[in-house]
């Protein structure tokens, strides 16, 4: 017999707020609920908490695309549909353009929404690392509170969020480019449509002359949850591009790779696929 759950579906913050305080605990949000019906129909471990289904989608505050002075403010609640057709995302976020434009099929973008993405936090999750390679903001709403944190600082473990019971994610704030990037955002799966990514990579590039003025980039599907290399990107700075650089750059990178996550059954697929592929883009941008 399928477990039962209460359903409460939620067109004003305020209400919802005030539900995730007395129910937090033992409640799970949706907004697209296209994770969750997989795991419900499965009667996935990670829901046995779970007393209560709180659908927040038609709370109008976080439908909204828009800039606020230099800073673009997406809501949680926006799907990869309406993320993908938004000329300021077109315009000034190029990376999280590609990556959500090839999420799922057509009938997913249409209802699964970025905030789904973050909070359900699968080490695949096509939009976290375009988000993380434009240093993207979170904010959390509670009863009586806000914060405004880093995306990075929230993402724990595969499925495991630091954001808290009484919390719902509200907006993405993605600050206004201030530099003239390349970039590139790569997506590897089995097939070339409808596919889980067995790796990704977001990068941002930006040069002077045959120097590297900043570099960012971010990977999904390779390590536990999708994170930045912050400590191999300050190395590259000011550094003068070649071939022989980005080899070794990719070196670095697979070899961080097999550090964090050790010897599994993909690596020895992955990981010179990556090699090569990272090279490959990195020589495309230059």
């Amino acid at each position: 017999m399928k477990k039962q759950y209460s359903f409460h579906k939620f067109t004003k913050l305020r209400p919802a707020l005030e539900f995730m305080n007395k129910n937090g605990a033992q409640s799970k949000i949706i907004a697209g609920g296209t994770d969750m019906l997989v795991d419900i129909r499965k009667g996935a471990s990670k829901l046995d908490p779970v007393k209560h289904i709180v659908d927040i989608h038609d709370i109008q505050e976080f439908r909204n695309i828009e800039i606020k002075g230099n800073v673009c403010r997406i809501g949680a609640c926006c799907t990869f549909k309406e993320i993908g057709i938004s000329e300021d995302v077109r315009s000034y976020f190029p990376v999280l353009k590609m990556a959500v434009d090839r999420i799922g099929s057509p009938q997913i973008r249409n209802v699964a929404t970025i905030g789904g993405n973050i909070c359900n936090l699968a080490a695949c999750a096509d939009s976290i690392a375009p988000l993380l390679v434009y240093d993207v903001q979170v904010r959390l709403c509670s009863v009586g509170d806000e914060r405004i944190v880093p995306l990075e600082n929230i993402l724990i473990k595969p499925y495991k969020t630091d954001i808290h019971p009484d919390e719902i994610l509200a907006e993405i704030h993605l600050p206004l480019p201030v530099k003239d990037w390349k970039y590139c955002f790569y997506k590897l799966g089995r097939r070339s449509g409808v596919s889980i990514s067995r790796l990704s990579y977001a990068i941002l590039l930006k040069t002077n002359k045959d120097k590297i003025e900043d570099i960012r980039f971010a990977f999904g599907a390779l390590f536990s949850v999708p994170q930045r290399l912050k400590d191999i990107e300050k190395e590259l700075k000011q550094q003068s591009i070649s071939a022989d650089l980005w080899k070794e750059v990719s070196r670095k990178v697979a070899q961080k790779i097999l550090d964090e996550t050790g010897v599994r059954w993909s690596t020895f697929y992955k990981i010179p696929a990556l090699q090569q592929l990272f090279y490959t883009s990195l020589m495309d941008l230059t």
